[in-house]
């Protein structure tokens, strides 16, 4: 896998070869273009990291700091080499966190102005408690995006606290961009 843009374009980063489905090159390419190509000055979130696809495009193209969280042992030491490999002085600060995404977000900190997900397609209620998590412990800026990637099957179930701005499937794969709504109760 490479980085499609920014400082580290075309820089390569190693994906383990199981537990883990890491976003396509022309689906990363698609959604950064679709905010707008930069990530200058943002603070990014990436949850269930994975090996950090999502949050490496994003430092590359300008984030002020990405905080990634990953649960899987393994696959989060594949992710701290990714990170290590790629460093660069022109790059903002990262933190890497090893743990349940959804239980960090209470402690999460923050806000964020930009938030990834991209859970394991079989984690059960991945989205409902993902969801819930960043709009109970306000991880996400008043402006800011959720990102959230999924299975293009199926319909997402998302609470009255968002609003959905961008729907869009790419073969099997469904992304959506989402904001909080600020007339929720």
């Amino acid at each position: 896998m490479r980085i499609t843009s920014g400082l580290l374009r075309n820089r390569r980063f190693n994906v383990p070869e199981s537990e883990v489905r890491p976003t396509m090159e022309s689906v990363r390419e698609a959604v950064f273009s679709s905010l707008g190509g930069s990530c200058a000055g943002l603070k990014v979130l990436d949850l269930f990291a994975g090996s950090g696809a999502l949050g490496l495009e994003a430092w590359s193209r300008g984030a002020a700091s990405v905080t990634f969280v990953e649960q899987h042992p393994q696959v989060f030491r594949n992710l701290q080499a990714n990170i290590e490999s790629l460093e660069d002085e022109g790059l903002g600060p990262t933190k890497c966190f090893k743990g349940d995404a959804v239980r960090w977000l209470e402690r999460a900190g923050g806000p964020y102005d930009l938030i990834l997900a991209d859970p394991p397609y079989d984690l059960p209620d991945a989205m409902a408690n993902t969801l819930e998590g960043i709009a109970r412990h306000s991880v996400l800026t008043g402006d800011g995006i959720l990102v959230y990637e999924m299975r293009s099957k199926g319909d997402p179930v998302v609470s009255s606290h968002w609003n959905i701005v961008r729907d869009k499937r790419y073969g099997k794969t469904r992304v959506l961009i989402m904001k909080l709504n600020k007339d929720a109760e």
